[in-house]
């Protein structure tokens, strides 16, 4: 028999081992899933014992077979664990959902400085002397300033907090001057 390296054996484990992607932990589901199980099988119980209680005191052929085929027709609900999937899809998830998520913390911040270092911004003088600053791909976000730095600077602060709100980090209040307020999630 051929020795299997280590990444035959990691696509091996991928494949073929699986993981409880139901919601609750592994140590759960031990004391769950025979919980499940034994209130199935009490309530059909219950339903049948009911129904044969309704024999008391003379038994008639007739009555005694009418019940016993009225218990015959009560069926079992069906209860069935839901599959574990295999591993190498759950570690796509992982992976997958951690590129998407921000979270609150250093991953929204992180996005949020990549997005503003490749932002293009476009600065202009206007006729009274200030600066303008305006984010050309995202609309509306502009900025004014005494000198044309510090105009791009605004814009970028703006555009990072503009782009924090749009993957639901942070809400912004209210934009008024040099004050932005914020509350985060």
């Amino acid at each position: 028999m051929k020795r299997k390296t280590p990444q035959e054996k990691k696509t091996l484990s991928y494949d073929k081992d699986c993981r409880n992607t139901y919601g609750e932990n592994d140590k759960a589901s031990r004391r769950n899933i025979p919980l499940r199980k034994a209130k199935v099988n009490r309530v059909y119980r219950k339903k049948v014992d009911e129904v044969l209680r309704q024999v008391i005191g003379d038994v008639d052929l007739v009555k005694a077979d009418l019940i016993e085929s009225k218990s015959r027709e009560i069926k079992r609900e069906d209860w069935k664990k839901s599959p574990d999937a295999p591993l190498g899809e759950v570690i796509e998830q992982q992976l997958q959902r951690r590129k998407t998520h921000a979270g609150n913390g250093k991953t929204s911040r992180k996005r949020a400085r990549e997005f503003v270092k490749n932002l293009k911004i476009e600065a202009e003088r206007e006729s009274d002397g200030r600066w303008i600053a305006e984010a050309v791909e995202m609309n509306g976000v502009l900025a004014y300033g005494e000198t044309c730095e510090a105009a791009i600077e605004k814009c970028k602060r703006l555009a990072g907090y503009v782009f924090l709100e749009q993957i639901g980090a942070v809400g912004m209040i209210t934009v008024n001057g040099n004050y932005i307020s914020v509350i985060t999630y």
